[in-house]
């Protein structure tokens, strides 16, 4: 698998491609409009022409005037829409934009081993674990790591967002949680990823016994903070009203929690609600507290 916009991390190249999928790409109208100004530009210093040929002076400058205004108008909105549409095309492809991100999440996994000094053999639960054979091929999940630790993801704080062709909804900045299950503990490392450069930011490691992990969860709530930026149309970009999310969250005997939004809908327009890449999360959640149930001594099922 390549990532065509992303040849490296941090290049040019991966900078602009990401830019214009997530530029509005201007109106097919607008160009029209700007060559019908532009047309009739000519009509009028035709017209004006065969006024002053005719001796009616006044109204030849008057057309002659709008004629002016006409081409100054269809340059200026032709320019505009070339500047435009070059800054938003040609777009990569939603599957070059997963391809991308997928390298960007085993990137972090392999950051998350590397700051908790861990190994694959450390892992008491793998990525390729956590699916049945039947629904890792129906439903792959995007973050999968095979023999890796789990990974979760969602839109980060402030993050720009726009539906695909496949009416899939991607970001410019994604929080990123990598869980990693060991025999003694649960580490956890945590960043926001810009999806722009493939840089990682805010990094935190946790290591939790245990016993002192009192709930795996997921729950709803508003987040009137989250502060999305969608881009619904070629013409548009809104934001949600009310914004509900569905959070996966790890949380401690200490009362901390580490969280992260897999899920997002409108509440005042039930339509809007938001499909984002798969990341399987019901069934991590599910393996995730098989694995804390096995450990505390209870039963797994």
């Amino acid at each position: 698998m390549t990532a065509p916009v992303g040849r490296r991390p941090g290049s040019d190249e991966r900078k602009k491609a990401v830019k214009r999928y997530f530029q509005i790409t201007p109106d097919e109208h607008d160009r029209t409009r700007a060559r019908h100004q532009q047309q009739a530009a000519v009509v009028s210093v035709v017209v004006a022409g065969s006024l002053l040929l005719v001796g009616i002076q006044v109204l030849a400058i008057l057309v002659a005037m709008l004629a002016l205004v006409l081409a100054l108008q269809g340059l200026s909105g032709m320019a505009d829409y070339r500047r435009r549409l070059a800054a938003a095309e040609p777009k990569p492809s939603d599957q070059e934009m997963d391809d991308t991100l997928k390298e960007d999440l085993h990137a972090a996994a392999e950051r998350a081993m590397r700051r908790l000094g861990l190994t694959r053999n450390d892992l008491e639960l793998h990525s390729d674990e956590v699916d049945p054979p039947a629904e890792a091929r129906r439903r792959p999940r995007l973050a999968d790591q095979g023999r890796g630790p789990l990974v979760v993801f969602g839109p980060s704080n402030r993050a720009r967002g726009r539906s695909g062709a496949d009416r899939v909804w991607r970001f410019t900045l994604y929080d990123v949680m990598v869980i990693c299950p060991t025999g003694h503990h649960l580490g956890i490392y945590k960043c926001v990823l810009d999806f722009a450069s493939g840089s990682r930011k805010d990094e935190e490691t946790y290591e939790f016994h245990y016993t002192d992990v009192v709930g795996v969860l997921t729950r709803t709530r508003e987040r009137a903070e989250l502060g999305l930026e969608l881009v619904y149309s070629s013409s548009i970009a809104v934001p949600l009203h009310r914004t509900m999310t569905r959070e996966f969250e790890i949380v401690v005997s200490s009362g901390d929690r580490s969280a992260i939004v897999v899920g997002i809908r409108d509440d005042e327009r039930l339509d809007q609600q938001l499909v984002l890449q798969e990341s399987g999360i019901d069934r991590v959640t599910a393996a995730v507290r098989r694995m804390l149930r096995a450990k505390k001594g209870a039963p797994t099922r």
